[in-house]
């Protein structure tokens, strides 16, 4: 017999046949139990459409916010060109520590494990980049383009790992990584001018991160079927 669990605040329930719904943002439609219907992708055309709405609503919502406080938010930063190379060398500096922190945390690797089924195994690589863009595009329009000129930087990083809390203790290491994150993103916008370095550093960062994640999966299954 399933029970609720709760953790952080969330309410947490499970549904037969083994799907766990978790009432935080992306999860109640990430998250499947053991038994998921056999050949259908965790991260399918549903799972696109609903990130599309979610982050496209976070942007709208930056936008307003903005708008009615008469904040001026530039997205292309000072100079484009130094936006597109901050972003980018971001990028590739949080991926390289992701992988370290994937080596060495073993708490890590095992959501990671757990976490792999329901994101990439399965799921395309437009599908991947899709939901990395539309992330990247409204987390930052909302974290960096309004709470953060409202609020300052500390505050809206740590907001954003709020954000990120998972349904249980383990994906603290998740959540610190996102104040992490908040706080890299938030520095690349104040040092740019803009929303173009840290949007591309947190879509970059995602695309490469889900990209790598599939392409490792893919290769431990040929590894251990041949």
């Amino acid at each position: 017999m399933h029970k609720p669990l709760g953790c952080a605040g969330f309410r947490t329930r499970v549904n037969p046949p083994g799907r766990v719904i978790y009432n935080n943002g992306l999860w109640s439609i990430v998250q499947t139990g053991p038994r998921r219907t056999p050949g259908r992708r965790a991260l399918g055309p549903r799972f696109v459409k609903f990130a599309a709405l979610f982050y496209g609503f976070l942007a709208v919502v930056a936008a307003l916010w903005c708008g009615l406080r008469g904040f001026d938010v530039r997205l292309l930063g000072e100079s484009p060109a130094a936006s597109v190379l901050l972003g980018l060398l971001t990028a590739g500096c949080t991926v390289s520590l992701g992988l370290l922190a994937y080596r060495f945390l073993p708490a890590l690797r095992e959501i990671s494990e757990e976490l792999a089924p329901r994101l990439v195994d399965g799921a395309d690589s437009t599908s991947l980049v899709l939901i990395s863009i539309f992330s990247g595009v409204g987390e930052e329009a909302f974290f960096r383009g309004a709470l953060q000129q409202e609020f300052g930087l500390v505050v809206a990083s740590l907001l954003f790992g709020v954000a990120h809390i998972g349904p249980d203790r383990r994906y603290l290491v998740w959540t610190a990584w996102a104040v992490l994150a908040g706080f890299v993103f938030g520095f690349l916008y104040d040092v740019s001018g803009g929303l173009l370095a840290p949007i591309l550093a947190h879509t970059a960062h995602n695309s490469a991160t889900l990209l790598l994640w599939k392409r490792s999966r893919e290769g431990l299954k040929k590894a251990g079927g041949s």
